[in-house]
């Protein structure tokens, strides 16, 4: 697969029959490695993953929801930040690493639903930074939220 550039001379990652993955993982694999302790706190469970993309839910429990019953928007950016941070990784050769840069978040509709799922794709795949949306679903399947999240890449630690 060949990169190809935009205008201003950045490597821009298109979609291809072929994986995105780097890391050669199952799903049981990815979530012993990258599932931590707060994404296991409010229950967050990776549920499906594809050439491009990577998938996840957080429960509505009394961890995750707010006051008024709804969906805590600070646990769909959890959700959020954990699929986007993940699919980086998952991209990237053993010895260098991904962090968040930034995460930002909207909130379209309330979600008073029993889960919210959220969904990894790539926008932009560059050797110095990544750019990740993620969009959350309700059960219904209505878009309620959606998320960019920038990760820079970290070379091996010395």
């Amino acid at each position: 697969m060949e990169p190809r550039f935009d205008s201003c001379g950045v490597k821009m990652i298109y979609r291809t029959a072929e994986s995105l993955w780097a890391r050669s993982l199952t799903l049981d694999e990815i979530r012993r490695r990258y599932l931590g302790g707060c994404d296991r706190n409010i229950g967050i469970e990776l549920t499906a993953i594809g050439p491009d993309w990577l998938e996840g839910r957080v429960p509505a429990t009394e961890r995750t929801r707010d006051p008024c019953g709804d969906i805590y928007g600070g646990a769909v950016a959890i959700l959020a930040e954990a699929l986007g941070s993940i699919a980086a990784n998952l991209c990237l050769a053993d010895d260098t690493r991904g962090v968040g840069q930034s995460l930002e978040v909207h909130h379209f509709l309330p979600v008073t639903s029993r889960s919210i799922t959220g969904r990894a794709s790539p926008m932009s795949i560059t050797g110095s930074m990544h750019v990740w949306r993620i969009d959350l679903r309700d059960e219904a399947g209505t878009l309620v939220s959606t998320a960019s999240l920038s990760m820079a890449i970290l070379g091996p630690r010395t």
